[in-house]
């Protein structure tokens, strides 16, 4: 099989750069593999792979995915943001009006025009993830969470659908231990250090950690938070660090290699990896930390907390009393090595049982050759439910879809393209 797979590489912002190069050796071992990591015309493959994030690192691979049927690789649920980019950002608001009519109805409609006046904050758009006309036009939908792909999997009957557990790399073999790590890094043996891992964004609840470290070091004062990657520019983590009077306390190290991306997660003793709102994505630098044993905080409700068995992971509450619930487990936790213990053990058991590397892409392969053998049936099925773009099918098809979005239906049903063209008569 030839394999075409469409996504950013190293050393891309995006983290699913990483999460597709560390793959690819496994998939060339049963397919031909290129990897398209720019803009390019469509491939000669026999299938092509999209790997599709809610950034705009993937708005090229976006555009692919709508040009030629293949296979969606979804990393987050909700693409609002990319289509943010592609159209708002640009000064096209009415494009993004049209595909939020189209897909979300007249709440979309409504909430588009808040979102478009900058009135939207982070939860609006992660409740209308716009991802209805990319996976409309894929061959079978690839979820990293059990979330992300039966919703894919409702809107969509029929279509296959594959949960792939998100994979665990690791490039430090045997892993440091905790002291050696702390060498390597220059922190201290002493302290009880918690660590943020991956790029630091407003969803992380940095702002809530640094309050709660705050709280905790008063019977704790070893106590340290080191955000073990970038931080998004507009984030004011050196302020709030004031504020809660620990910036003794805060380390930033800025983007890392990925060596010693893990060694931070292996010095730390517990690992704060919260998030909310969520998009329905499943965190790479989470299943690093769990499969090096480590204690995690995650956000209750959110794929990361409910991808896990209970015991695995500890869920936060974002609710109103997020930040005393986070202060009562981190002392729990600092309290209780045997406790702290307990949950490196499940953590690392699980992934290592579940999330091996070579083990997702064999699963994905199989996968890949089923979609493959049914390409010619479902690019004959694909076409009889699409209209040439600007025709009078077209915008019929489009109210119908909009229709069935405000009476919470998936989509259009099948056979009303037909039904359509029947009524409008062949030349239109």
């Amino acid at each position: 099989m030839r394999l075409a797979v469409w996504s950013p590489r190293p050393p891309s912002a995006s983290g699913i750069a990483d999460y597709v190069a560390e793959s690819l050796p496994h998939l060339a071992r049963r397919a031909d593999v290129r990897l398209v990591s720019e803009a390019a015309a469509d491939t000669d493959a026999d299938l092509d792979v999209y790997h599709i994030g809610n950034s705009a690192a993937h708005a090229y691979v976006y555009e692919a995915a709508l040009r030629k049927p293949g296979v969606v690789f979804l990393h987050d649920w909700s693409l609002h943001h990319l289509v943010l980019g592609q159209t708002v950002e640009r000064g096209d608001v009415a494009a993004y009006l049209r595909e939020m009519r189209r897909a979300h109805g007249e709440a979309g409609t409504f909430v588009a025009r808040q979102v478009a006046r900058g009135l939207g904050g982070e939860m609006l758009p992660a409740l209308f993830p716009l991802n209805d006309r990319v996976l409309e036009n894929s061959l079978g939908v690839v979820g990293l969470t059990g979330y992300v792909a039966s919703a894919a999997a409702r809107m969509l009957p029929g279509r296959p659908v594959l949960h792939l557990p998100h994979h665990l790399s690791l490039p430090l073999e045997p892993l440091p231990s905790a002291a050696e790590a702390r060498r390597a890094l220059g922190l201290p043996q002493g302290a009880m250090v918690l660590s943020a891992p991956g790029l630091a964004t407003a969803a992380k609840r940095l702002d809530v950690a640094i309050r709660a470290v705050a709280a905790v070091r008063r019977r704790h004062p070893s106590v340290r938070l080191v955000v073990a990657g970038d931080v998004d520019g507009r984030l004011p983590l050196q302020a709030w660090a004031r504020e809660a009077g620990i910036r003794d306390a805060l380390l930033v190290t800025g983007r890392l290699a990925l060596p010693d991306f893990v060694r931070h997660l292996c010095a730390a003793d517990v690992v704060v990896a919260l998030r909310f709102p969520s998009h329905g994505e499943m965190s790479g630098a989470l299943v690093r930390a769990l499969g090096v044993g480590r204690p995690a905080l995650v956000t209750a409700g959110t794929a990361a907390a409910d991808e896990f068995p209970e015991g695995v992971v500890v869920p936060i509450d974002p609710g109103p009393r997020e930040e005393a619930e986070l202060v009562a487990v981190l002392e729990a936790l600092l309290d209780s090595p045997a406790l702290r213990d307990g949950l490196s053990r499940a953590a690392r058991d699980h992934v290592r049982r579940h999330h091996d590397l070579a083990a997702t892409v064999d699963r994905l392969m199989d996968f890949l050759e089923g979609v493959l053998a049914g390409k010619d049936r479902a690019l004959l099925a694909r076409a009889a439910e699409r209209a040439r773009e600007g025709s009078l099918l077209a915008q019929a098809l489009e109210e119908v879809r909009w229709a069935a979005r405000d009476l919470g239906l998936p989509g259009a049903p099948a056979g009303v393209a037909a039904a359509l063209q029947d009524l409008l008569g062949p030349a239109r």
